[in-house]
């Protein structure tokens, strides 16, 4: 073929394939512009110009035709250079133009690049279809299929609102009517209020989610998340598919998981019995107001509420806890802002109050008012506390350490005395007994691991025989350092802190190995009493140590005696009988000591099933027993306690006097000094078994 025919072939290739496909056909130079050499009708017709529209605005630069979307134009040329680079001779791209309306439309667009150059430029072929119809329902489809099942709408956002074009027919069994909203007055509609803040975002096009809560037909808030999807365009309004998931369960599970939480707070955070602040919510608020407030500022109070468990074993525990509850509301009334309260624990109290001249008027006028129930009341019964306060120099300090030092007050000496209450100041005096207290804690494991504590025997002076038939153990401390202490100078603290359980242990070992002892020497035992404190009872098995151990060193039970308090039948007088007949069920006999010190009563006796009391020494106060009424008391008790079968031991006696008064009473053994002082084993055994090597009799 010659080059004459060659052309013509071409030419009349060309022709045939602008004129004869029912598609856009454009052939472009690969410029920077992608300039245009020439198109058929369907190119023009697709984008709404005419030829010469489309010259006028874009002077056949399609990347002037691509000027309101640069991210179109971007993807074009990454298409084309792919292609190049990677030595193919077409690409294959979906794109979206913009049509004359405003529309943007999907376009498939094929590129094929021919041996051709046009002012040194190849020349590519463009094939462009129209896929708008078949990409919206793909995007349709894929919005169904990859979101949960239920209400499917759609909108169209315009320049006024949101434009309700249809909806599935779960949309229509919900909201029964197609809505659309004024973007000026969605807000009137409950639960859509997200609508209004996403306006901006649903104009451009954004792919959205969202909340919504509208109100079904029966009146209940439901709540949908939405996602909403832009699928086309309509002019300058985007058209929004938006797929509807009901989270209603979800959400209350939510609120029951927020109520869950609120609960766990109000555990962690509230006293259950008053419903206040419990002790770490107090301290954590007390901590924070204090640190940010000048020096001197606070101060913290420490109540306890006096006798608390008569009153629960009088009236019964309701009555007391509805106490503590009344007691805790009637001070949160005086509290003023930023002071706070709370129930320590038990029947303690702590009060942070602002420290200023009103402060004790203050105090006063609200343990008034906790008593002002009864003012009216024929048969009164106050509510007494003690009360320490401790006024915060340092507004670092741990609000624990303001705690103990309140508390540390409380119990002071240095009082201020109302009739419904004792005020007692942190001083210096109170902190060196902190310190003293601290230190013994500190040391007190260590000294019974070491062996400074000694028990002592003050022996009992039998009235009938003549002779020592008994003693009580007693504790000392022998400080290397200080030498020998007296039982009132830790004995309190080891009460408080719990050590006394060990000491108690301690003393009652000490004394079976030393009547093992004077069994192993062939001498009569006398009858040793050991204290046992209140600690014990906690324990269910609380005479369990006390049987192992006397079985360990083979002591017959006669030999052992176990004293109680006087104050342990009056708090609780049932629970002071069980003790009782454990204690004889374990095989030991039993003494009621300090007999008279608070509230005896001659009627008491008969409901006491011990087997020896004590009288206190303060029934002996007169040193010359010359007060006649005392005397009287004193023998009518032992005569008494004789005709109830109860050994009478009085102790605390000092002076002839008292014991010539004594030898002539029912009295059936005597203890103090004016016999003997508590005194080491050895000097004991000298005491009462002297130094003969014949074993001796008592």
């Amino acid at each position: 073929m010659n080059k004459k025919a060659a052309e013509l072939s071409k030419d009349l290739e060309y022709h045939y394939l602008m004129t004869s496909l029912n598609a856009s056909i454009s052939k472009h130079m690969l410029d920077e512009h992608f300039t245009l050499v020439a198109a058929n009708s369907r190119y023009y017709e697709l984008f709404g110009y005419t030829k010469t529209e489309y010259e006028a605005l874009y002077e056949n630069r399609p990347d002037l035709f691509f000027k309101d979307s640069p991210e179109e134009w971007k993807k074009l040329n990454e298409y084309v250079m792919d292609a190049i680079q990677s030595g193919r001779n077409r690409y294959d791209c979906i794109m979206q133009m913009k049509h004359r309306n405003g529309q943007k439309l999907w376009i498939r667009l094929i590129g094929i690049f021919i041996d051709e150059y046009v002012e040194g430029c190849q020349i590519s072929y463009s094939i462009m279809m129209d896929i708008t119809d078949s990409m919206q329902t793909k995007i349709e489809r894929d919005a169904v299929q990859d979101t949960m099942p239920g209400l499917v709408s759609k909108y169209r956002v315009t320049a006024d609102g949101y434009e309700f074009l249809e909806g599935n027919r779960n949309y229509y069994a919900f909201f029964k009517q197609p809505l659309s909203f004024h973007k000026d007055e969605i807000q009137k509609h409950a639960g859509l209020d997200s609508l209004v803040d996403m306006y901006p975002a649903f104009r451009r096009g954004q792919s959205c989610s969202f909340m919504i809560s509208p109100i079904d037909q029966e009146g209940k808030t439901t709540y949908f998340t939405v996602n909403a999807q832009c699928i086309y365009w309509i002019g300058e309004d985007p058209i929004y598919m938006l797929i509807y998931n009901d989270i209603t369960e979800l959400k209350a599970q939510q609120q029951q998981l927020e109520e869950y939480n609120q609960m766990l707070h109000t555990l962690a955070y509230s006293d259950e019995l008053t419903g206040g602040y419990n002790r770490r919510k107090f301290e954590q608020d007390a901590a924070e107001c204090v640190s940010g407030a000048p020096e001197g500022s606070y101060c913290m109070l420490w109540l306890n509420l006096q006798k608390f468990k008569a009153i629960n074993d009088t009236a019964g525990a309701d009555l007391g806890d509805a106490t503590l509850v009344y007691i805790h509301n009637a001070i949160r009334k005086h509290l003023e802002k930023n002071e706070f309260t709370a129930r320590i624990y038990s029947d303690n109290f702590v009060i942070l109050m602002k420290n200023n001249e009103s402060m004790e008027a203050r105090i006063q006028k609200m343990i008034e008012d906790v008593n002002s129930y009864n003012r009216d009341s024929e048969y009164k019964y106050y509510l007494t506390f003690t009360i320490g306060v401790y006024r915060i120099a340092d507004p670092h300090m741990p609000i624990t350490y303001c705690e103990d030092r309140a508390h540390a007050a409380r119990k002071s000496a240095e009082t201020k005395i109302n009739e419904y209450y004792t005020l007692n100041y942190y001083t210096d005096s109170v902190f060196q007994k902190m310190l003293y207290d601290k230190k013994l804690e500190n040391r007190m494991q260590d000294a019974l691991k070491n062996q400074e504590f000694k028990i002592y025997l003050q022996p009992k002076f039998s009235i009938k025989k003549q002779a020592f038939t008994g003693a009580e153990a007693l504790i000392r401390w022998d400080d290397p350092k200080q030498g020998v202490q007296p039982p009132d100078t830790f004995i309190p603290l080891f009460e408080a802190n719990g050590f006394i359980v060990q000491i108690d242990y301690f003393v009652f070992e000490e004394v079976c190995k030393l009547i093992k002892s004077w069994i192993s020497a062939g001498w009569e035992p006398v009858k040793v009493s050991v204290n046992m404190s209140r600690r014990h009872f906690s324990s269910p098995g609380f005479m369990d140590f006390y049987v192992r151990t006397s079985e360990k060193y083979e002591i017959p039970k006669q030999y052992l005696e176990i004293e109680l308090t006087e104050t342990m039948v009056f708090e609780s007088p049932e629970a002071f009988a069980k003790i009782v007949q454990r204690i004889h069920d374990a095989g030991f006999s039993c003494s009621l000591d300090d007999f008279g010190s608070g509230y005896s009563t001659l009627s008491t006796l008969k409901d006491l099933d011990v087997d020896a009391i004590k009288l206190d020494k303060s029934f002996f106060t007169a040193e010359q027993m010359n007060n006649t009424k005392e005397n009287i008391i004193v023998e009518n008790i032992l005569d008494m306690s004789k005709a109830l079968e109860m050994v009478s031991i009085a102790e605390g006696i000092e002076t002839d006097e008292q014991k010539e008064f004594l030898y002539r009473t029912s009295c059936d053994l005597i203890q103090g000094y004016v016999f003997s002082k508590p005194v080491p084993p050895d000097d004991f055994n000298e005491l009462v078994y002297g130094n003969c090597s014949e074993p001796k009799a008592i």
